[in-house]
C-alpha cells in the first residue's frame, strides 16, 4: 500500500542527488519538531559530508520512517533547501541558520498550511551497528543489511519479509533499528529482483519468497551470537512469514502485521466491499460485487471469460458498479502471469502447522484487508490449540498509522505508541 505521508517506499532506492553549494558546517545531526495548527511530529535531519558533497536524510520517529533520502540539497552559508521525493509532488523544507538553530517551513503539496520547523544540532548516538552484505538465496544473491545491538551475546533475531510489489530493504529499516535498540538483531533485505537482489519477484510464488526468507534465517543460524530466530511479515509478508516458519525447523516465533488469514483472491474483494458499505450500498449489491470479483478470478484461473463477460453485461448499468474498479475488465497477460503464482494460496495449512508462538497485529479500520474476518479465523485456530495471539489497533490503517477524524489522512500519521514494545515483549517471552 502507498505510504500516507506521500511517498512510495520504493522511492527510498532513489539516488541521492545533492548540490555542493551548501556549506559543510551544516554536516551532522539536527533534531527538533515540525508543527502545524493541528499536528506536531519529531523530525531528525541527518546531513552527511563526503567528497565535498552534502547529502541529507530525514527521519520521522513518530511515523516510523528512518533515513528518507533527499533528492537535492541547495543553499549557502546561512540557508538550506531540502527536496524530498514524494508521489504527491515535491516536498521541500526551507531552513535558515539563526543563532545556531535551523528555522524554516515544510511545504507539502497535499496541504495548504506550511509546517513550521525548528531544529537544533545534537550529538548522534547509536546503540546498534549495521553491516551491508550479500546472502545466497534460491534465485541468486540477496542484498541485505544485518542490524545488531551494541551488545549481542545470545540475542534473538528477526528476518523481515516483504509486502507486495518491488519492496527494498529500507521499507523495514526503522523497524529493524527499533528492535536493535531493544537488544534484538535482524536482517532486512531487498526483495528478489529489487535493488541489490538478483532474480525476479514477478511470477514468484509465496513458497519461493518464503525460501528467500529461510536462506536469510540460515545465514543468521550460523552466527554464534544469535540465540533464536523468527520471522516478521507485514501485509503480503503476513502470508509469507507463517509459511516460512512452518517450513523451517529452527523457527522460534512469528509476527505478522496487517496479514490476512484468507486467500489473496478473497482478500482482493475487501477494498471494494468496504467502499460500498461506506457508501451505503445494500448488502445484496455487495454480494453481487463479490460475485463479479470471483468470476474475474475464475477467468484468470481458467482462461474462460464467458461467465465474467455475461455477468458484467447484466450489472454494468447498476449504480454500484463503478466501485468495482479494476474488476470491470479483463487483466493483461503480464498481470495474470504474476498473480496466478499466488492468488489462490491458502494460509490455513501453514498456520495450522505452526509449532511456535505467533503474534498477529491487526487494525479493524484496515482499508486493504478485512481485519475482523482474519481475527475471527485466527481466534478459531487459537481455540483449537495454536499459540496465536491477536492484538487490535482501532483507528489505524493498513500501514498501522493513525487515521484522522472521519477516517481522513493525517499529515504525519503516528504509529501506536506501544507497537514496538509489544513486539519486543513477545520476542523476549519466546526465550
Amino acid at each position: 500500500m502507498p505510504y500516507r505521508l506521500g511517498f512510495t517506499l520504493c522511492l527510498l532506492l532513489s539516488l541521492v542527488a545533492c548540490s555542493t553549494s551548501p556549506a559543510p558546517h551544516f554536516a551532522g545531526e539536527w533534531g527538533g519538531t515540525a508543527t502545524t495548527q493541528l499536528e506536531s511530529t519529531e523530525l531528525v535531519v541527518h546531513i552527511a559530508h563526503s567528497d565535498n558533497v552534502l547529502r541529507a536524510y530525514i527521519t520521522l520517529p513518530d511515523v516510523g520512517v528512518a533515513r528518507w533520502p533527499a533528492t537535492s540539497l541547495h543553499g549557502d552559508e546561512k540557508s538550506l533547501e531540502i527536496s524530498i521525493p514524494s508521489d504527491s509532488g515535491k516536498q521541500a523544507i526551507a531552513l535558515q541558520l539563526l543563532d545556531g538553530v535551523l528555522l524554516g517551513e515544510w511545504q507539502e503539496a497535499r496541504f495548504e498550511e506550511l509546517a513550521k520547523v525548528r531544529l537544533a544540532r545534537r550529538e548522534a548516538v547509536s546503540t546498534y551497528s549495521e553491516q551491508r552484505l550479500s546472502i545466497e538465496g534460491p534465485a541468486g544473491l540477496l542484498g541485505a543489511s544485518f542490524f545488531s545491538p551494541s551488545t549481542c551475546d545470545g540475542c534473538p533475531a528477526v528476518v523481515f519479509l516483504h509486502g507486495s510489489g518491488p519492496q527494498p530493504r529500507d521499507a523495514s529499516r526503522f523497524h529493524a533499528i527499533k528492535l536493535a535498540e531493544n537488544g534484538i538483531a535482524s536482517v532486512i533485505f531487498d526483495k528478489r529482483g529489487v535493488a541489490e537482489s538478483e532474480g525476479s519477484y514477478v511470477g514468484a510464488s509465496f513458497q519461493d519468497l518464503a525460501a528467500d526468507g529461510i536462506a536469510v534465517a540460515e545465514f543468521l543460524h550460523d552466527m554464534p551470537q544469535i540465540s533464536r530466530i523468527g520471522f516478521y511479515g507485514h501485509s503480503q509478508g503476513g502470508w509469507i512469514a507463517p509459511l516460512a516458519a512452518s517450513m523451517w525447523p529452527h523457527s522460534a516465533f512469528v509476527i505478522t502485521s496487517s496479514g490476512p488469514a484468507v486467500t489473496p483472491s478473497r482478500e482482493a474483494q475487501w477494498e471494494v466491499v468496504r467502499a460500498m458499505r461506506k457508501a451505503g450500498s445494500e448488502e445484496r449489491d455487495v454480494e453481487q460485487a463479490r460475485d463479479i470479483i470471483e468470476l474475474w478470478h475464475h477467468g484468470i484461473r481458467s482462461g474462460n471469460w464467458l461467465e465474467f463477460d455475461e455477468a458484467v453485461t447484466e450489472v454494468k448499468d447498476s449504480t454500484w458498479y463503478r466501485r468495482v474498479a479494476q474488476y470491470r475488465r479483463r487483466p493483461d497477460r503480464d498481470f495474470i502471469r504474476a498473480y496466478q503464482a499466488y492468488m489462490d494460496y491458502d494460509p490455513i495449512p501453514a498456520l495450522s502447522a505452526l509449532s511456535v508462538p505467533m503474534l498477529a497485529i491487526l487494525a479493524p479500520d484496515d482499508e486493504s484487508i478485512d481485519a475482523m474476518e482474519t481475527a475471527a479465523i485466527l481466534g478459531k485456530l487459537a481455540d483449537q490449540g495454536q499459540d496465536i495471539r491477536v492484538t487490535l489497533y482501532p483507528g489505524y490503517d493498513h500501514s498501522l498509522r493513525k487515521l484522522g477524524e472521519d477516517g481522513n489522512f493525517l499529515r504525519w500519521p503516528p504509529q501506536p505508541v506501544n507497537l514496538y514494545d509489544l513486539q519486543v515483549r513477545f520476542i523476549q517471552e519466546t526465550n
